[in-house]
């Protein structure tokens, strides 16, 4: 899904047809609280008195920047270009972007994988990525509550955020799951990225305030020649994170959920 696409599904207003939604320039008025029918009629009104003026078709777009240059000029119409801004403004950050956790929200992963797969496949580059869950997260919200989970989510976005590399795309993948894709990372790295990483969290919260000590699992997955597209990848790692959740809070030391040794398992 691209961009368009994801702000597209946000402005949509259930239950009402095209017809029934007064929009100008493509926003529908419910969006940003003012009432377009009146601005609708005034700008009709002065865009067919430009067109009997200037004997050829004028374009909404145009009549509605005659429109507001013109002296005591519709106020409600100025209050919409405003708030017009200011509301795609938010779309977009809330389609980029995770409210909560302060990553990118899933809506970009699809695209943002594929790219650097793709780049990946033709430049012959290593790309890693690493799914991360959290441990025992639906025992957070019912013994504290959603507000203490949310509090959760909120504290790993932050720290992750704090230990990525620059190069480095994380994502929040769904609930309490996660996405690191890691360009340019191959396999071994990735694996002492991810232990970094939990070590990281872990010493972190001694300052964060959380009602319970937290814990996360972390399966790495790796591009090999094998794969056909991204989706292998995801797979890979999610195979991985499946195996490293049985034990908790531990990173699985197997690419793409290949089997362990025992003495590998061991958690410090």
């Amino acid at each position: 899904m691209n961009l368009l696409a994801v702000v597209n599904q946000i402005i949509d207003q259930p239950g009402e047809s095209e017809e029934d939604v007064p929009r100008l320039l493509g926003l529908p008025g419910a969006l940003v609280g003012v009432d377009l029918r009146k601005i609708l009629d005034d700008l009709d009104v002065h865009r067919k008195k430009m067109e009997s003026e200037l004997g050829r078709t004028v374009h909404e777009a145009a009549a509605l920047l005659d429109l507001l240059s013109q002296e005591g000029s519709n106020n409600d119409i100025d209050d919409f270009c405003v708030l017009r801004k200011d509301a795609m403004q938010d779309l977009m950050h809330a389609a980029v972007y995770d409210k909560l956790t302060g990553l990118f929200s899933r809506n970009i992963m699809e695209t943002r994988l594929r790219e650097e797969y793709r780049r990946a496949s033709r430049y012959d580059l290593p790309l890693s990525i690493l799914f991360v869950d959290v441990d025992d997260f639906k025992a957070i919200n019912d013994n504290f509550g959603h507000t203490e989970g949310d509090r959760v989510l909120s504290f790993l976005g932050r720290t992750i955020l704090e230990r990525l590399r620059e190069v480095d795309i994380a994502l929040r993948y769904g609930g309490e799951e996660f996405i690191i894709i890691l360009p340019h990372t191959d396999g071994e790295t990735a694996l002492d990225l991810a232990n970094e990483l939990r070590d990281g969290i872990f010493k972190a919260q001694e300052r964060a305030g959380l009602a319970l000590p937290v814990t996360i699992s972390i399966g790495v997955g790796t591009m090999t020649k094998e794969m056909s597209s991204e989706s292998d990848l995801i797979d890979a790692a999610d195979k991985a994170v499946y195996l490293a959740k049985e034990r908790k809070n531990l990173v699985w030391p197997g690419l793409n959920g290949e089997p362990a040794d025992d003495c590998k398992l061991e958690m410090p």
